[in-house]
């Protein structure tokens, strides 16, 4: 296979005239770049860009850790990454997980191995105390708020206060007793701990016969509709990790003529304008530019998109 070196060799210069010539450099000669590209040219050669990258410490290649990608939140923060990404010319690789921590580790050590420039965490099972262990290794980006304590670079949005702020309403609203519906019953999970938190805040305790776990598409929703529906006694309004899955709650009680319970989603999807349930906008494509931002750089720079409540 041809290499730098043969054709350094053909074209009668150095290996770094060469170089120059292949990542379109100055200071070469315009005979001799266009007698370099002609060889180049005839002999089909295809610079290894891998070995490239790496020999200037980088492989401008990014990965996501994701839990899955069939929930819109974590959806909306890939585009958000993959648009910011894209403009500067960087590869995003997306590394689904399903919460299994032993994966979340492979890619840690692959990070160590250079396969990455950085990590982006969109969620996580390990440790945060484990993610900072790997930051020597390259940029890692939560998005969540990590604290004041961990040095890790963190995009997250202010869901504590938006939670509050929607339960608050609909407590005004006259709704005393409230569900909830979330995908994992785990205190690790930054969106569980936020909406217990808010959920006590407003309402006192969460008794485990108002929660449903394990809801994180649709379908998932409709399942926990058909919970609410039978529950005794029953919930007044739900709040809901997610407007499609809001929207699987709000359809069986439809498809069972029940008269529909108050739902509130969140992302501001497409299902909760059609249906005119309240949610919560995250504005999680403004979230994924900043996590990009943060993994090409080094700072552990912790920076708050504000999430908005809308009311309908």
């Amino acid at each position: 296979m041809t290499n730098i070196h043969d054709i350094a060799r053909l074209a009668g210069c150095s290996v770094s005239t060469v170089s120059r010539v292949i990542n379109h450099q100055k200071y070469v000669a315009d005979d001799k770049r266009a007698k370099i590209e002609a060889i180049m040219r005839e002999l089909d050669y295809v610079p290894n860009r891998m070995a490239r990258d790496l020999s200037n410490g980088q492989t401008k290649t990014v990965g996501v850790v994701l839990p899955y990608a069939n929930h819109p939140y974590f959806a909306r923060i890939i585009d958000g990454i993959v648009s910011a990404g894209f403009a500067a010319g960087y590869k995003i690789t997306m590394l689904p997980t399903n919460y299994d921590v032993t994966v979340e580790r492979r890619y840690l050590d692959q990070l160590r191995s250079k396969a990455y420039d950085a990590l982006i965490f969109t969620s996580r099972s390990s440790s945060l105390a484990t993610l900072e262990r790997y930051r020597k290794y390259g940029q890692i980006v939560c998005c969540e708020d990590p604290g004041d304590e961990r040095p890790l670079a963190a995009a997250f949005t202010d869901r504590l206060a938006s939670y509050i702020n929607a339960l608050a309403w609909a407590k005004r609203q006259g709704y005393q007793t409230m569900g909830v519906v979330l995908s994992r019953n785990n205190l690790i999970s930054a969106s569980t701990r936020t909406t217990r938190a808010a959920y006590e805040q407003v309402y006192g305790d969460l008794a485990p016969e108002k929660l449903f776990t394990g809801a994180v598409t649709y379908d998932d929703g409709y399942r926990a509709g058909a919970y609410f529906a039978n529950l005794t006694p029953p919930v007044e309004a739900i709040f809901v990790n997610g407007d499609n899955i809001a929207a699987g709650v709000h359809q069986f009680f439809v498809d069972h003529d029940c008269q529909p319970l108050p739902v509130i989603g969140q992302e501001n999807l497409l299902t909760s304008r059609i249906l005119k349930f309240s949610t919560i906008d995250h504005h999680l494509e403004a979230l994924g530019e900043a996590a990009f931002r943060l993994a090409i750089g080094s700072s552990t720079t912790h920076e708050l998109i504000k999430s908005e409540f809308i009311k309908r």
